[in-house]
């Protein structure tokens, strides 16, 4: 999908709760657009799941716009970056949901 801009990656590797917050926070003041921003989160309940919701509380009271989405899989990835240009936040946080739902099988 070649060089993705406005795309920014964080690892809680070595970091406190407060230094993620930190980090976090600085993120998302430096890459906020007027469409809003969305944190992909790989687990729900984390600390970076807790973290990235109460950076997007905050900002909301504010009057930004920012999602956080968690159980990321490569279809999400994929749909998110086919239609991130295209399509305002409010629509594409739930068909980034739905294409991760659909990425979900099982064969027994």
């Amino acid at each position: 999908m070649g060089k993705q801009e406005g795309l920014s990656i964080i690892s809680n590797s070595g970091l406190g709760r407060e230094e993620l917050l930190s980090a976090l926070t600085g993120k998302l003041t430096q890459e906020r657009d007027k469409e809003g921003v969305i944190i992909f989160v790989d687990m729900f309940g984390t600390s970076c799941w807790q973290t990235a919701k109460k950076v997007v509380a905050e900002a909301g009271s504010h009057g930004n716009k920012n999602a956080v989405i968690t159980g990321v899989n490569l279809p999400m990835l994929v749909k998110f970056f086919s239609h991130r240009q295209t399509l305002p936040l409010e629509q594409l946080v739930p068909l980034v949901k739905q294409e991760g739902e659909k990425g979900i099988r099982t064969e027994t």
